[in-house]
């Protein structure tokens, strides 16, 4: 039977309180009349059955959570770590000449280490790329996001059409 908790704790209130009540009854009860006491020991019995029958579902139900969560947090790092693979799998364009990456206010040549390990090499690469796979990739390093993530790949996208002075202003403003 699936009873929500407010009806279980109502069932174990009240054969607790009967329980309470046969007792009181037995004790006040002349000796003739004092055979309840078995009656107050099985209401006694079926109260703490109730309470143990409660504490069972509710924790039941915080396990199923618990679980629940850990299934949505290794979907989502299974699904990171796909990402992942498949940036480390992008290899650079022999032809094409790194662009130098520190120009982008956010990105030391620490940073730009790892954005060349993960085969961003040019400004046009580094604004195709979103914050999140920035972070992500940064991440995978072991590296702290530079201050400003969220602004890298718009920084990489006026650097890409080499318009230098339209990159000054925006980092200017930000």
């Amino acid at each position: 039977m699936k009873l929500n908790q407010n009806a279980k704790e109502m069932l174990a209130a009240m054969a607790l309180v009967g329980a309470v009540i046969v007792a009181l009854n037995a004790v006040i009860a002349p000796a003739n009349a004092r055979d309840m006491f078995s009656w107050s020991l099985g209401l006694l019995a079926v109260a703490i059955l109730v309470w143990i029958w409660m504490r069972r579902d509710a924790t039941a139900a915080r396990t199923d959570d618990a679980a629940k969560a850990a299934q949505d947090a290794a979907d989502e790092a299974e699904a990171l770590a796909k990402r992942r693979e498949v940036r480390r799998d992008v290899q650079p364009v022999a032809s094409v000449e790194p662009d130098d990456l520190t120009k982008i206010k956010g990105i030391a040549v620490g940073y730009q280490r790892v954005l060349n390990d993960a085969g961003i090499r040019t400004y046009e690469a580094l604004a195709a790329t979103s914050a999140d796979e920035l972070r992500a990739i940064f991440s995978a390093a072991s590296r702290a996001a530079p201050v400003g993530l969220e602004t890298i790949p718009q920084q990489a996208e006026f650097a890409a059409k080499e318009d230098w002075d339209g990159l000054r202003e925006y980092q200017d403003s930000i």
